[in-house]
Formats: C-alpha cells, sequence, structure tokens
C-alpha cells in the first residue's frame, strides 16, 4: 500500500480465473507453465525474451488477458507509454474482474502524473476496479492519495475510511490522513496522526515524501521536518529524503542542521556532485563558516573547472575572508567563461575597485548598469569608480541619478559629498555628508567626512564630536582615525604621536578602504 511502487512488483496471477463472458478452449487455459515462465524472464529484466514468448504464446492462447498485461508491463518498462496503456485496456476488455490489469494501468497513469489529467484518468481507472471488487485495499489507498494530489482533501478521507482498520493504522494511510487533515485546517488532528505516524514501526519515506509539500503548503512544515527526522533516525532515508529535509532547514534559517544533513549525503560510495557541494557551501556560508565554504567550493571546482558559477562564489567567498588575489583570479575566470553575466562583472568591478583599478573596474561596471538600467547598485558603483578615477563629471551624473533611491541613498550622498570636498566646496559637502549620516545613522564613514568638512573650517569641537561618533561605531576605521590624526595635529593636541602611530598600524594591516562600497554593492554568495 504505496504510492505507486512502478512495475518492479508487477500484478500476474498465474492461477486467473476467467471472468464470466470470456472463455478460452481448454487446452489453451492450462498452459501455466508457459506464463510463469514468462513473468520469470520480465522479473529477470529480460524483456526481448520475454516479448517473443508473449508473441508465441499469442498464437496459442489468443484471447487471454494475462498475455496483455505482460505486454503492458513489457511496454511499460521500456518507456512506451502507449502500447502500455493500450494493453492494459485490452486485458481488463477481455476479463472485466482481472484485478492487476487494473492496478498496473493505474499506477501507468501516476508515473505519466504531471499533469491533473492522469491523475484522474488513474482515479477513474480505480473507481471502475472498486466497482468489481469493492473491498480492494490498493485499490482504495490509491483512490485516496489521487483524491490528495488532486486537492479533494475530504473525499480523500472519505475514501480512507473505506479501508479495514488493519490498513487504516498502517504508516501509508496515517500519512495521507496526517496530510488531509493539515490541509483542511485541522491542526490538532494533524499533529495527532504526526506523532501516531512518527511511532509506526512500518514507516518510511515513501510514506512522508509524498505528503511534505501539503504539510509545508498548509502551515506544518515543523511537522514535515520531524517526520523526515524520524526517517533520518531509523537510517532509512535516501538522497532525495536527506536533500528535501535539508532544504526545510534552509527555508527556516537552520543553516547547520542543514549542512549537517547534506554532509550525511557524502557518506555514500559515490562521489559527490557539485550541485552537493555547492549547497553544502551554502549551509557553511549562512553559518558563518567562511573556511568551510572555500573548501567545498574548491572540490566543486575541482569537479567542474568550466562550471562559471562555480568560479564566481569562490571569488565572492574570498571577497569576505580579505583574499583579493584569490577573488579576483576567480571573477576573471568566471567573466571569461561567462562574458555575457552581467553580475560576474559587477563582482569584478568591486574587487578591482578594492585593489584600487577604477579605470579596470568601470568597463565592467558599465557592462552590469546597461544590462540592469533599473538597479540603481549599477550606476552607484559606476560613480564610485568615476570618482576613483577622477572622471568628476561622470561620477556626479551617475551618483545623482540614484541619490533619492532608498538602497543608495546614504552612499551616493556620501560620495556626492567626498566630491564637494574635492571640490572645495564645503557647504554642499556638509548638506551631503548630514543627509548621508540621517539616512544611515550607525555607518562611520558620513561622520568621519563631516568632520575632515569641519576641521577645515577650524570647527574643532564640532570635528572632534563626529570623529568620536565615528570611532564608537568603528573603532578601526581608518579615515575616522586619519582625520583624527588631523584634528590633533592642527589643535597641536599632544596625543597626535600615539594617533600617529595608530594610523601606521591601521594601514600596514590594509584597513584603509573602508567598507562602505561591498555592503552597498550588496555584494554576496548567496
Amino acid at each position: 500500500m504505496r504510492r505507486h511502487p512502478g512495475f518492479l512488483v508487477i500484478f500476474l496471477y498465474i492461477a486467473f480465473a476467467p471472468a464470466e463472458g470470456w472463455s478460452t478452449p481448454a487446452p489453451a487455459l492450462a498452459d501455466e507453465a508457459r506464463l510463469a515462465r514468462i513473468q520469470r524472464l520480465i522479473e529477470s529484466g529480460d524483456l526481448r525474451s520475454a516479448r517473443t514468448d508473449v508473441d508465441e504464446a499469442l498464437k496459442v492462447l489468443p484471447g487471454d488477458p494475462r498475455l496483455y498485461n505482460f505486454l503492458g508491463v513489457i511496454d511499460a518498462q521500456e518507456k512506451n507509454f502507449a502500447n502500455a496503456e493500450a494493453n492494459f485496456r485490452r486485458a481488463i476488455q477481455s476479463a472485466p474482474r482481472f484485478t492487476g490489469a487494473y492496478l498496473n494501468l493505474g499506477r501507468l497513469y501516476q508515473e505519466h502524473s504531471n499533469e491533473d489529467e492522469a491523475l484522474e484518468k488513474a482515479l477513474e481507472i480505480y473507481s471502475k476496479l472498486l466497482q468489481v471488487d469493492p473491498e480492494n485495499i490498493e485499490a482504495n489507498y490509491q483512490s485516496a492519495f489521487l483524491l490528495n494530489l488532486l486537492r479533494k482533501f475530504a473525499r480523500s478521507l472519505q475514501q480512507l475510511d473505506r479501508l479495514p482498520a488493519e490498513a487504516r493504522n498502517r504508516a501509508p494511510a496515517l500519512a495521507l490522513r496526517c496530510a488531509n487533515n493539515a490541509a483542511l485546517g485541522k491542526a490538532a488532528q494533524a499533529e495527532a496522526l504526526g506523532r501516531e505516524l512518527q511511532a509506526a514501526g512500518d514507516l518510511t519515506e515513501a510514506d512522508v515524501l509524498p505528503i511534505v509539500p501539503t504539510l509545508t503548503k498548509y502551515h506544518k512544515a515543523d511537522l514535515a521536518i520531524a517526520l523526515l527526522e524520524t526517517v533520518v533516525q531509523r537510517n532509512l532515508a535516501s538522497p532525495t529524503a536527506l536533500s528535501r529535509l535539508a532544504t526545510l532547514y534552509d527555508e527556516r534559517g537552520r543553516f547547520k542542521d542543514a549542512r549537517r544533513t547534506l554532509d550525511k549525503m557524502l557518506e555514500g560510495d559515490a562521489p559527490p556532485s557539485a550541485e552537493l557541494l555547492n549547497r553544502l557551501a551554502k549551509a557553511a556560508y549562512q553559518s558563518g563558516d567562511l573556511e568551510g565554504a572555500l573548501g567545498y567550493l574548491a572540490h566543486a571546482r575541482d569537479l567542474e573547472p568550466a562550471n562559471a558559477a562555480i568560479h564566481f562564489l569562490f571569488g565572492l567567498v574570498c571577497i569576505e575572508l580579505k583574499l583579493p588575489p584569490e577573488a579576483k583570479k576567480s571573477l576573471v575566470e568566471a567573466v571569461r567563461l561567462d562574458p555575457d553575466n552581467p553580475y560576474y562583472h559587477y563582482a569584478l568591478g568591486a574587487v578591482l575597485l578594492q585593489e584600487k583599478n577604477p579605470d579596470e573596474a568601470i568597463p565592467h561596471f558599465l557592462k552590469y548598469r546597461n544590462a540592469h538600467g533599473d538597479d540603481a547598485r549599477g550606476n552607484f558603483a559606476l560613480g564610485v569608480a568615476y570618482f576613483d578615477a577622477y572622471q568628476l563629471d561622470a561620477a556626479r551624473k551617475e551618483l545623482e541619478s540614484v541619490v533619492n533611491r532608498p538602497e543608495t541613498r546614504a552612499g551616493a550622498n556620501l560620495y556626492l559629498g567626498r566630491l564637494a570636498i574635492r571640490e572645495d566646496n564645503l557647504a554642499e559637502a556638509e548638506s551631503r555628508l548630514r543627509n548621508a549620516v540621517q539616512t544611515n545613522p550607525g555607518s562611520p564613514e558620513p561622520y568621519a567626512e563631516l568632520a575632515l568638512v569641519q576641521v577645515r573650517r577650524a570647527e574643532f569641537a564640532l570635528a572632534g564630536s563626529n570623529l568620536a561618533i565615528a570611532l564608537k561605531i568603528a573603532p578601526g576605521h581608518y579615515r575616522a582615525n586619519l582625520n583624527l590624526l588631523m584634528l590633533y595635529q592642527k589643535t597641536h593636541d599632544p596625543r597626535a604621536e600615539q594617533q600617529a602611530r595608530v594610523v601606521a598600524d591601521l594601514q600596514r594591516a590594509g584597513e584603509e578602504r573602508e567598507r562602505l562600497l561591498l555592503r552597498s554593492l550588496d555584494i554576496r554568495p548567496y
């Protein structure tokens, strides 16, 4: 009583009793040995020999429905849907009480159940079988299963009630009842049935996997997780079940659990796929293990060196690990492998800006902006690149075009303020920088730049206040510390000597380039 195990379990009744209205000469009906041999050939996978024997048998038993059932099974295993359907229907037409032919035809439709129409056909076949055999357990269960798939949950429950008590209490029926109750909003009943299902000794993943979509759709994802966890704990989970459980964990932000579950998929003898390694990298990244993510991606890259997406993700993780040479190398390769992907150009442009190569970054950001003109981050990134390349008019044009967009307002005002400082327009610089502070008061950059304007105006007390805020937010911020040194030097503060050492240490540590750019560009691998 499962969903549809396919045609490995074949309904071939050698002791078949012909139905009323069907007759074959007695010698033909006695040829059970021939039928048994055909069945053995099918079960062993020798379909060619089985078909030859069926063709020979039809010369002797031209109307035997069992032979057409055999042909249907052979056609089904050979993926010849139309012939399989025709042969199963011919078997039923010859013997309207031939249970095996009905069940095989119903399963054939279920195997091709990508559309509701096929499910309806399967349901119709099981209904016809129940007209001649109302107590048939398999037909009743499969009807209930199909009604669930067709979102007819109340009717599915009614169909399950037709099962005998023993069958109703088996895991397949419990699972369907659980899913139906969840879909009907009967949360308490669904939870109770879920607990009963977890305790069922015959529970397998074949019972759980089909109901996971219903449980998740109707707000019972935690119950789906609990059932899949039970399957895993019993060492009954296939890679499919592990993958589904990992996806559910991932959707709920349980990234460590997702990674642990995916790791179980590495325990088999088969080598891991690049797709699995990429999923592991994502789980590791989202749980904060950047080095682990990089390790998975390195393995995936070895498996698929021509996969541009893997090089791209590897490069983005390297950015976060502050490994600019490795990031650049990987992103250059991603762009080489897929030169038309604007996101790859975008990320490479960001890395080039980080290493102070704005002239090289500009064409990459142009590629992105031209492809995604509605994304303000493209204009912002291009404006920053023009700013760093001292193409100030071009920088102003790009930055002003997105200064009122919420996602780039803070960054655009900051760089327009810096541009105004370069042009010695301190009034505009102050206005822009105050807008940046107002938009993003948790960022140290605008406070540090505003302090620079105030130092130039000899407003030393105000400058000191803004630098104190910047350094409280980010004590190691290079620009804030550099501007504080400038303030100390301007005011002949004795702390200048110590502050000079702090700035030198930060410069040696490579902290001179603030992280605002990458945060504003939202460069993330996952």
